[in-house]
């Protein structure tokens, strides 16, 4: 199968090929990926380090023929970009690009990189930092806050709430499913309120039981978590309690703790 990668700072992913399509993801800068099936200048794409898939659009991407190397993200040696976007300037084009957070920069120290014969420079180390255990993810998400609620978003340009979670979770070094129904099938389930722990997350279900929308727990009652914007609000053994509409607006169905 052919394979591909990313040079631009965000590319709708789309459930069917054409622009009308519903976004359900976004493939990032220097994500690589499967190609599935082509259709009509329309590609569907695997990503390679996390499974999801979805319809791109030929020309925005760059589409590696054949290589010698695996076409695999880093298991280390590289950052994450958490403030909502920096900026890079891609050498070849001579033009400034901006990566959002959650994209990965495949390097742990470098400024300048090269991904397959084309090259990119930092204008600034501010706004990247390296996944952890001890990564502070409420600071992490306090860069993030009022940042807009996008379905199918997964990054500074907007995000749903498991690609919130799914990029804090990267930040602890751990890589876990695109949707909130498949991140509620991983780890073990917390049964009481008191055993919660910062850093568990917590899943919520819509009117038909089905799991909706996910958050993270922090200390003190509170969850962040992505609903209209990136936010903070109080969280007890009901669900969500919004205090700007001052009532809840999800219920609570499980909690799960995540370890790597």
């Amino acid at each position: 199968m052919k394979q591909g990668i990313s040079y631009q700072g965000c590319i709708p992913m789309r459930r069917n090929p054409g622009h009308r399509s519903e976004m359900i993801s976004q493939l990032l800068f220097s994500e690589e990926f499967t190609i599935m099936e082509e259709d009509h200048g329309w590609l569907l794409i695997a990503l390679d380090h996390e499974g999801s898939q979805g319809w791109v659009d030929n020309e925005s991407i760059q589409v590696i023929e054949s290589s010698n190397e695996a076409l695999d993200m880093p298991t280390s040696g590289y950052r994450i970009v958490t403030y909502p976007s920096i900026t890079v300037l891609d050498q070849k084009e001579s033009h400034q690009l901006i990566l959002p957070a959650g994209s990965f920069w495949p390097s742990g120290s470098a400024t300048k990189i090269e991904l397959h014969g084309r090259n990119f420079e930092l204008l600034s180390q501010e706004g990247l930092d390296t996944p952890g255990r001890d990564v502070d993810l409420e600071e992490i998400g306090g860069k993030l806050l009022s940042l807009p609620a996008i379905h199918g978003g997964r990054c500074g340009f907007g995000f749903d709430a498991p690609g919130l979670v799914q990029m804090l979770c990267q930040m602890r070094g751990l890589q876990v499913p695109r949707t909130s129904q498949a991140q509620s099938d991983l780890g073990n389930a917390i049964n009481f309120i008191h055993e919660v722990a910062a850093g568990d997350l917590a899943f919520f279900d819509n009117m038909n039981g089905e799991i909706d929308h996910v958050g993270l727990l922090l200390e003190g009652g509170r969850v962040l978590h992505a609903y209209q914007q990136v936010r903070i609000d109080r969280f007890d053994q009901q669900g969500i309690y919004c205090s700007d509409r001052e009532r809840y607006t999800h219920k609570l169905r499980i909690i799960k703790r995540i370890e790597g």
